[in-house]
């Protein structure tokens, strides 16, 4: 059964959005929140274990306006010194602290470690882990020019993947998207050039290309087969096959019809 809150989104979104199917915008609202209402009856029935997991299931519950506070209370539990020591300690730390941020459950003493662990602008030589410390900085309003220009200064082939520059991109727009508008354009319309029958490939990679495109400000046409695309794979559980998948995807719809709303109101 889906939630009130649920219920009251639907009716919200449905009466925003009426005016978009009469300026030429195919969209089937309904079934979009028909889509994340079984995608969160599923994922409130499952048990995470993993931080990564824990902090993604808190991040798609609080956009749908949905309770995490027991996903919250575990992953709380399991900081140890201000962060959470798993064997990538700087990405779980930072997914997380997105997470957690994103709740209005701010921790100090995470941002603090997290800040603490940059050396030569970057975080531990690496452009993901980079991107994960960027974003989370910057969900707490916390701006970081050098580890943005790191990013932008060394980007190149080896970072052209789907992924990594979805990640890069999210990361740069969250910190300061006027800035590198230009660079975002330039990145977004790369991502575009590489769908492939309205996906990346995988789930979790196609989600945070989504994502990744609706931050940099790419047209609603240019996402909205990708949208369609990620509704197909649904399954009939409701899920998109496991926790990680499942929560991008709640993610990425919410995100989208925030988009749209945007649109509605202009």
């Amino acid at each position: 059964m889906q939630s009130k809150k649920m219920d009251s989104q639907i009716n919200k979104d449905e009466c925003r959005l009426n005016a978009l199917s009469g300026a030429g915008f195919k969209i089937d609202i309904t079934g979009i929140n028909i889509a994340a209402s079984r995608g969160l009856v599923w994922l409130k029935e499952q048990q995470p274990e993993a931080i990564k997991d824990i902090s993604r299931s808190v991040q798609a519950l609080t956009v749908w306006n949905e309770s995490a506070s027991t996903q919250i209370e575990k992953l709380l539990s399991l900081k140890k010194d201000g962060y959470w020591k798993t064997q990538t300690p700087l990405t779980d730390t930072a997914r997380a602290c997105i997470a957690l941020c994103g709740s209005g459950k701010v921790q100090p003493e995470t941002v603090r470690w997290i800040r603490e662990q940059q050396r030569d602008d970057n975080w531990n030589n690496s452009e993901i882990d980079t991107a994960y410390a960027l974003m989370a900085l910057g969900e707490c309003r916390i701006k970081n020019e050098n580890g943005c220009n790191w990013l932008v200064s060394n980007y190149g082939k080896k970072w052209e993947h789907p992924g990594t520059t979805s990640l890069i991109i999210t990361a740069l727009s969250i910190q300061n998207k006027e800035k590198y508008r230009g660079f975002l354009s330039n990145r977004a319309s790369w991502l575009l050039s590489k769908k492939e029958d309205g996906g990346w490939t995988y789930i979790a990679t196609s989600n945070l290309v989504i994502q990744a495109l609706i931050l940099a400000g790419t047209k609603e046409e240019d996402i909205t087969p990708s949208i369609k695309w990620l509704l197909g794979k649904q399954q009939e559980n409701g899920s998109w096959k496991d926790i990680i998948s499942t929560t991008l995807s709640l993610i990425t719809l919410k995100m989208y019809l925030d988009k749209l709303n945007s649109i509605s109101k202009k």
